[in-house]
C-alpha cells in the first residue's frame, strides 16, 4: 500500500471528528444570537398600574398605555427607551387575529416613540397581545405578550 494512502486512511477520522465539533460549536453561536434578539416582558404588563417593563441586550424600555384598551377606540400607546432605538412598529392580536403592524411615531430623541392602535375585535383582559418590533443597532429585536388591566 502506497504510505500517502496509509496516512490518508489514518487521518480521515480525525478530520471528520474535528469538522464535527467545530460546526456543533458554530451552530451554538447561531443559536445565541437569536436568544439575544429575543425582548422579555420583566411582570406582567398592566395598563391601567402603568406597569410593562421590556427588557433586550442593551435595551430598557418602558410602554405607557394612556387608557384602558376598548372596542373601537383609540389606544394612545407610548414606548419610552433608555437608549436610542432605530425603528419600531407595533400590532395587537386580539383573540389571535393580528392586525396591521404600524410604525411608531419617534419624537425626535429615537428614545420616545407614540402610537395610536385602534382595537378592531372585543377587548377583554384575557384575549388581547400586543406584538412588539424593535430595530436596534441593524437588528431585529421582537416581543410577544399578553396586556393585563
Amino acid at each position: 500500500m502506497n504510505k500517502h494512502l496509509l496516512i490518508a486512511i489514518l487521518m480521515s477520522p480525525f478530520l471528520a471528528l474535528g469538522g464535527y465539533f467545530l460546526a456543533g460549536i458554530y451552530s451554538d453561536e447561531e443559536k445565541a444570537e437569536e436568544l439575544d434578539k429575543m425582548l422579555v416582558v420583566t411582570d406582567s404588563c398592566m395598563p391601567v398600574e402603568d406597569r410593562c417593563e421590556i427588557l433586550g441586550v442593551g435595551m430598557e424600555m418602558h410602554l405607557k398605555f394612556q387608557a384602558p384598551p376598548s372596542y373601537q377606540r383609540l389606544l394612545p400607546i407610548e414606548l419610552f427607551s433608555k437608549t436610542s432605538l432605530d425603528d419600531v412598529a407595533m400590532s395587537i392580536i386580539i383573540d389571535g387575529e393580528e392586525a396591521q403592524p404600524v410604525k411608531m411615531i419617534d419624537s425626535g430623541d429615537k428614545k420616545r416613540w407614540t402610537i395610536n392602535l385602534m382595537p378592531t375585535g372585543t377587548v377583554t383582559p384575557d384575549n388581547m397581545k400586543i406584538r412588539l418590533a424593535v430595530s436596534y443597532k441593524a437588528a431585529l429585536h421582537l416581543a410577544e405578550f399578553p396586556i393585563k388591566y
